[in-house]
């Protein structure tokens, strides 16, 4: 074999080897992308995943506080009607004296400022409005009491009666304001659930 054979022949064996090995090295980067490309699509699917997630969480917690939010508005709209609503009725109940009824229910509450025993009240002071000693005078001429009872106008006193008995050890109010700040506690709840129709 020539050595021009020879040459030809290890060249050939050059490029035929020089070209599996750009081969191989193209099939490894080919796959080595594919790698790459696959990974790099997982890591995207965790990070939008992720990213979803965080998003949602972030939804759930705004939500919650607008809902939290919108809940203490509406409590405090609540408060603020209901105050207007006994506020009303405070300056009804104040004004009750001017309406014809009055006379009628100042005699119910001084009645059951009595109770039930009448005859046994002597000794007995009245305290009433000083528009009403009139009222309390008729009353009690009527119930033929007048003559153990002493009535007397207290200025504090708007409607209805106190009662002071034992030389003043004990007292018995029977206003229309004493009752309002007795039930105001109990219905407080009824107003608000009235006023927005619900019951919370």
């Amino acid at each position: 074999m020539a050595l021009e054979d020879i040459l030809e022949s290890l060249d050939a064996e050059a490029r035929k080897q020089s070209a599996d090995i750009i081969d191989r090295a193209q099939s490894q980067a080919e796959k080595l992308i594919a790698e790459a490309k696959e990974d790099a699509g997982q890591i995207l699917a965790a990070s939008k995943k992720a990213a979803i997630e965080n998003l949602r969480s972030q939804e759930a917690k705004v939500l919650l506080e607008a809902r939290f939010k919108a809940k203490k508005r509406v409590a405090e709209a609540k408060e603020v009607l209901t105050d207007k609503v006994f506020a009303e009725a405070q300056s009804r109940i104040a004004s009750m004296w001017s309406r014809p009824i009055y006379k009628e229910v100042f005699k119910h509450l001084v009645r059951e400022a009595l109770g039930e025993n009448n005859n046994s009240h002597s000794g007995l002071t009245v305290q009433v409005s000083p528009r009403d000693v009139d009222l309390a005078k008729d009353f009690f001429s009527s119930k033929r009491l007048s003559n153990n009872v002493r009535i007397v106008g207290r200025d504090d006193i708007k409607s209805g009666v106190a009662m002071v008995v034992d030389g003043g050890r004990k007292t018995g109010i029977n206003t229309l304001e004493s009752r309002f700040q007795k039930v105001q506690k109990l219905l407080r709840t009824k107003v608000g659930a009235t006023l927005f129709d619900d019951d919370n």
